[in-house]
């Protein structure tokens, strides 16, 4: 089926939506290669619409879908680890524990960390000799700036 199938209204290309029941632009419609005429049946409101509700219905909601996806966990097993960790984060135990920490290389689950922590080893590149070689950086520098932050605490 090629272009020539999609009737034109208004000098647009239309498609018919069947769960809506409209005709709407091809502007509309996600795309799709795996079809004949190279776009999904549904528009893109209903497509969404229809995963979401594929979501609930097969997973018991998007959450469980995403960590079962993306890191192979259940729910269960987050609220687990989440418990396990007091809630916390499992590295600085200060904020809330709220994003799935994994090596990237293996796609093992290491454990829950707050925001920060997260996208901090994200940007050394989950890299220890990189981490090591910042500790040793922030060690070298702790005295003076320690003196830094002292003077500036102190009134003038």
């Amino acid at each position: 089926m090629g272009q020539e199938a999609f009737p034109i209204e208004d000098g647009v290309r239309t498609k018919r939506c069947p769960a809506c029941k409209t005709r709407k632009p091809l502007d509309q419609f996600p795309k799709n290669r795996s079809t004949r005429d190279g776009y999904a049946a549904y528009c893109k409101p209903c497509h969404n619409r229809q995963g979401r509700e594929n979501k609930i219905k097969n997973h018991g909601g998007t959450r469980h879908y995403h960590l079962k996806a993306r890191y192979g966990i259940t729910a269960a097993d987050a609220e687990r680890m989440l418990h396990s960790q007091d809630g916390r984060c499992a590295i600085c135990h200060e904020r809330p524990a709220d994003h799935v920490d994994h090596d990237h290389l293996t796609g093992r689950v290491r454990a829950l960390l707050c925001f920060n922590c997260n996208g901090g080893l994200g940007q050394f590149r989950d890299d220890p000799e990189l981490l090591a070689a910042a500790i040793e950086y922030l060690g070298g520098h702790e005295g003076a700036m320690a003196k830094e932050r002292a003077a500036s605490l102190r009134p003038s």
